[in-house]
């Protein structure tokens, strides 16, 4: 099994501009928002988008499955949700994550617990830029971008 590195870079070079907020809402599973911050960094820089405000909270998956069912009609698990409050001028917008799917997924994809979770948290930022994976293409570019940004991150290798 891939381990991650014992730290991440430098924050003070390279967190994002504007506003980032992370929560952790889980009550057993914790997450190190420093690695959330290079991250969304890593994304901003990579679409050339300056970050407005941004939540990211991590949750449980039956805190989320109940956001899905109260702002978005629909009753079933999901990994994460993002709702854009951007007038497309910058990256505003929130990102909910399962740390419970992160878990429980990642053997199944051969990741790690950290690989997944900042999967779903740059799965949910390329929905705020306007990426969408209703189709295989968007699919195949989702992941493409995804991959991309893990690998700049330093989250997955080369």
């Amino acid at each position: 099994m891939k381990t991650p590195p014992d730290h991440w870079p430098d924050l003070t070079t390279d967190a994002p501009e504007g506003e980032l907020s992370v929560t952790v809402a889980h009550q057993k599973l914790d997450f190190d928002p420093n690695l959330i911050e290079h991250l969304v960094a890593q994304v901003a820089e990579g679409e050339g988008q300056c970050l407005r405000q941004l939540e990211i909270t991590l949750m449980s998956a039956e805190q989320l499955r109940e956001l899905n069912r109260s702002w978005k009609k629909a009753d079933y698990d999901t990994d994460v949700l993002s709702f854009s409050l951007s007038d497309e001028a910058a990256l505003d917008g929130e990102i909910y994550v399962s740390l419970d799917f992160a878990q429980i997924h990642c053997n199944a994809y051969s990741a790690t617990y950290t690989e997944e979770v900042c999967r779903y948290i740059v799965h949910g930022m390329l929905h705020l830029l306007g990426y969408e994976d209703d189709t295989s293409e968007g699919v195949r570019t989702m992941r493409r971008k995804e991959d991309q940004y893990l690998r700049s991150a330093g989250v997955i290798g080369i």
